[in-house]
């Protein structure tokens, strides 16, 4: 259990926007222990974004021999970051020849099952109650396509950990 002082445990924080990254997977067998990973400020371009995933998945997956590796040459990461990507409609792909599906900078995965998922995320609020459990809910896009400006459906998520 980690230390936290009265203070913290009184106040809410919060943040408009910020990278989110969290530990996805499918199936109990994939389970990770903690789906938190990190908070990392919005003002981080994609391609920051992109490495600090990488170095995450291979400190939080990769085995010492396979960190080693890697260490010594990038290539032997058995994962690429990747851009998830976007519908794009098909009034747009008639005028912009345009696939029907385009990279969206502000969502990134790497790794297999379980994957590590770096997404911008809004309304970011963060608290601890009186149980000394830590409370994260934000808001994310879901369901985003393009036709001339990005339209999403919007969910709320929320994740629990003990202090």
């Amino acid at each position: 259990m980690r230390a936290t002082s009265k203070s913290v445990r009184e106040t809410r924080a919060t943040l408009k926007r910020a990278w989110l990254l969290t530990w996805e997977w499918a199936g109990e067998h994939a389970e990770m222990k903690d789906k938190f990973a990190a908070i990392i400020s919005s003002r981080y371009n994609d391609g920051t974004v992109k490495q600090i995933l990488e170095q995450y998945y291979v400190r939080g997956f990769l085995s010492l021999h396979e960190q080693f590796a890697y260490a010594k040459s990038k290539k032997h990461c058995p994962y690429k970051v990747e851009n998830l990507t976007i519908e794009v409609s098909e009034r747009l792909q008639e005028v912009s020849s345009l696939p029907s599906r385009v990279p969206f900078s502000e969502s990134l995965i790497i790794g297999g099952n379980p994957w590590l998922w770096g997404r911008i995320v809004y309304n970011l609020e963060t608290w601890v109650d009186k149980k000394g459990i830590e409370h994260l809910k934000w808001k994310e896009r879901e369901n985003i396509s393009w036709d001339g400006e990005i339209k999403s459906e919007w969910k709320e998520g929320y994740l629990k950990r003990p202090l």
